[in-house]
């Protein structure tokens, strides 16, 4: 095939031979036209939001799950810190009436058996 036979086989758009603008084939494109093909109608454009606002309201439902099950952990941690807090205390009470018999005791020992707490 020599190059006249190919420029006339290659009629698409952009495809150039040599020989200048001439060969190639027109392009019909209006200025700022976009095309996204074919045009939605009112039904397709409601039914694309309805999808859309499914979407979002079943990744709310996810979200709020998620929040649900972490909020439900910290009060489990919660009550477990009070329960600790609360055995602390009782350590703390039980510490404090021991140091306070082992100070009468010293303190008895030392007046001579004499308990005056």
């Amino acid at each position: 095939m020599n190059l006249s036979e190919q420029q006339g086989a290659d009629r698409k758009a952009g495809a150039v031979g040599f020989g200048g603008h001439n060969n190639a084939a027109p392009a019909d494109f209006q200025v700022g036209a976009v095309g996204f093909g074919p045009a939605w109608s009112a039904e397709d454009s409601m039914a694309a939001s309805i999808v859309r606002l499914e979407q979002e309201n079943d990744e709310l439902r996810a979200t709020n799950a998620v929040a649900e099950q972490e909020r439900a952990i910290l009060v489990r941690e919660m009550e477990r810190l009070r329960e600790q807090i609360a055995d602390h205390r009782n350590t703390i009470e039980s510490l404090r009436d021991q140091i306070c018999q082992d100070k009468c005791r010293d303190k008895a020992a030392a007046d001579g058996n004499w308990v005056n707490c």
